[in-house]
């Protein structure tokens, strides 16, 4: 840092800081705590009144609180406004990682647990409401969740957002809101409005993981031009690399962090789509049970017959004549 440098930031990003550098956040830090008693509140509820709750939807909440802090008050938080791949890597967790943890944790499924049974039918007209059908659309969450992030990083979205703490705040809520919608939709783990196959959010997700890989070239191969320019111009930061660089490392963790967590969703979607063709199997196989005659037990032969010699439509005809030899034809009548 040379003695004439306006940088007021912190110091150079090293292994070892990114190791032991915390900024708490009060405010956000009692928002959590809040959120974890509303939710050990809501399960000890839940499970007095019969409902069970399995331990994975609780690691599934501890993980998005984890998730959460990791990238709001470690270094991520800290250099956030100073290095672009560090902005990257949480704007990344905060709009996949923690909303695909969150909707792992069934919320609307213990929220529905506890609704008195005198405005379960109010709360299920809620569900089924035009607006709720329209946002768990699959068009409405696959367009969000994938335009969303190029609007932010090719607009003055970021530029606000790295000169705001207001603004700062909003969109990261924004982000984990969208990208919960976005899962919620898709996942259908939780009640939604109306069932999709899993096989659209299979294609979805393909179709999702495309689209941030070539967002991830585009940051990559923007070099500087025009992603916040002025304001890291303005930023004049002294250490580290330079601006070019820090804009490709900040395209190479976007498309790095994003296949890694669409690689586990992929996984979720695939197992929910082959349960969901099991499923449709076994429907068929019942429906063709109930609907296939049955005869005397033991006495097969019913089943055996030619469908001519079944059939009333020409059973007229006197196919099914016993003294009828075959490759013959039946004796005229009359």
């Amino acid at each position: 840092m040379t003695p004439d440098s306006g940088y007021h930031g912190p110091p150079e990003l090293t292994v070892s800081r990114m190791l032991t550098t915390w900024h708490p956040d009060p405010a956000l830090l009692l928002v959590l705590a809040v959120i974890t008693a509303a939710y050990l509140t809501a399960v000890i509820a839940a499970r007095r009144r019969g409902h069970p709750w399995p331990l994975r939807r609780s690691a599934a909440f501890a993980a998005t609180l984890a998730s959460t802090a990791l990238v709001t008050v470690s270094f991520v938080g800290v250099y956030a406004d100073v290095l672009f791949w560090v902005r990257a890597v949480q704007l990344t967790a905060l709009f996949m990682i923690v909303p695909l943890f969150a909707a792992l944790t069934r919320p609307l499924t213990l929220a529905a647990a506890l609704v008195p049974a005198r405005h379960v039918r109010q709360a299920r007209s809620a569900l089924r409401s035009r607006p709720v059908r329209a946002l768990a659309h699959p068009a409405t969450g696959a367009v969000l969740f994938m335009g969303l992030p190029w609007v932010v990083f090719f607009t003055d979205w970021l530029p606000a957002m790295l000169q705001s703490r207001a603004v700062d705040i909003t969109s990261g809520v924004l982000l984990v809101a969208v990208g919960f919608l976005y899962y919620w939709s898709r996942l259908q783990l939780d009640p939604v409005p109306s069932r999709y196959s899993p096989v659209v959010s299979l294609f979805l997700a393909f179709a999702e993981v495309l689209l941030n890989a070539v967002l991830g070239l585009c940051l990559i191969y923007a070099m500087g031009a025009g992603i916040a320019h002025d304001y890291y111009a303005a930023l004049d930061r002294p250490w580290g690399m330079s601006r070019s660089l820090d804009e490709q490392t900040g395209g190479g963790a976007y498309w790095v962090l994003g296949h890694a967590i669409g690689v586990p969703y992929l996984v979720i979607v695939f197992r929910q789509a082959r349960r969901h063709d099991q499923r449709t199997a076994a429907a068929i196989d019942a429906a063709l049970d109930q609907h296939t005659p049955r005869t005397d037990a033991g006495d097969t032969s019913e089943m055996m017959r030619p469908w001519w010699e079944t059939d009333p439509a020409v059973a007229h005809l006197g196919l099914n004549t016993p003294n009828h030899p075959p490759g013959t034809s039946p004796a005229p009548r009359g």
